[in-house]
């Protein structure tokens, strides 16, 4: 949770400095910042969604018999 607060501040810092830098570039420069929001929330789906991939793929692992799984080696 904390690396995802620190990503999001760090992604909106970086987002400020950008427009402060190039506002000159562009004339007008931006009125605000725009916030790809379908691009968030699939990060945050998929964020989910592979931890809980992988816990599942771990327990289905860990629910064979162990001679099954070393002679799949």
């Amino acid at each position: 949770m904390a690396a995802a607060v620190l990503g999001g501040l760090c992604g909106w810092a970086l987002s400020r400095m950008l427009v402060a830098v190039l506002s000159g570039v562009f004339d007008p420069p931006p009125d605000a910042l725009a916030v790809l929001w379908a691009y968030l929330v699939v990060l945050a789906v998929l964020g989910v969604a592979a931890p809980l991939a992988a816990g599942a793929a771990t327990v289905r692992a860990a629910r064979r018999p162990p001679l099954t799984a070393l002679r799949d080696l």
